[in-house]
């Protein structure tokens, strides 16, 4: 009787401390794979939430550089009108004094037009028409002078001129004072600034 009771015993402890094994086993088990899943969850978070700053900052920066882009091209547009208009106005310039008054500048030359004066022997001075200074010059046998009628002309009295209206006819410094002397000749001057030396005086033919 006594064995059989202390049999059954061991047997009923045998079942409850395999149970309790069994429950232990399987809270570790539970323990470690609630474990990877909640590292996992924070990782993947926090890898968005560090990813999120650098998007923002990358399309701020983008978002900048197209403003500044922008502006840089508007400013360029600007300054390509500007130069456009100085342009036009430079030629507007050099052309109305080499087409009838005024003086203007013509690369390192300057183009004047008004009425031939004698200053003395071998220089002269032009009043422009456009009412300017008025400009001494120098005359010299390398001056090319043409003339249309009043300096000189090919025949001595047929008129030369070309399509400009202005003398083609070669004339001498000897002419060119004689005319000069009358105060009553209109004439193209391109001198040299620097030197002060006229290299073409052209007759303008008045009818």
């Amino acid at each position: 009787m006594n064995t059989t009771t202390t049999n059954r015993f061991r047997g009923r402890a045998g079942r409850r401390i395999a149970a309790a094994l069994v429950a232990a086993a399987a809270l570790s088990l539970g323990a470690t794979a609630c474990g990877p899943e909640d590292s996992g969850a924070d990782s993947s978070s926090s890898s968005n939430s560090s990813a999120q700053p650098t998007n923002g900052s990358s399309s701020d920066t983008s978002g900048s550089q197209g403003q500044h882009g922008g502006q840089q091209g508007h400013n360029g547009g600007k300054q390509g009108q500007n130069g456009g208009k100085d342009g036009g106005n430079g030629g507007g310039n050099g052309g109305g004094a080499a087409n009838g008054g005024g003086a203007a500048n013509a690369g390192n030359h300057r183009i004047y037009v008004g009425t031939l004066k004698y200053l003395a022997p071998g220089k002269m001075t032009i009043k422009p028409e456009s009412g300017d200074m008025e400009q001494a010059f120098l005359v010299s046998n390398a001056t090319r002078i043409l003339g249309a009628a009043a300096i000189c002309s090919d025949d001595g009295g047929t008129v030369s001129i070309g399509d400009d209206g202005y003398g083609t006819s070669k004339c001498t410094v000897e002419q060119l004072e004689k005319a000069a002397k009358t105060n009553s000749v209109t004439v193209r001057v391109t001198m040299n600034p620097k030197s002060g030396a006229a290299e073409t005086v052209e007759e303008k033919y008045h009818p």
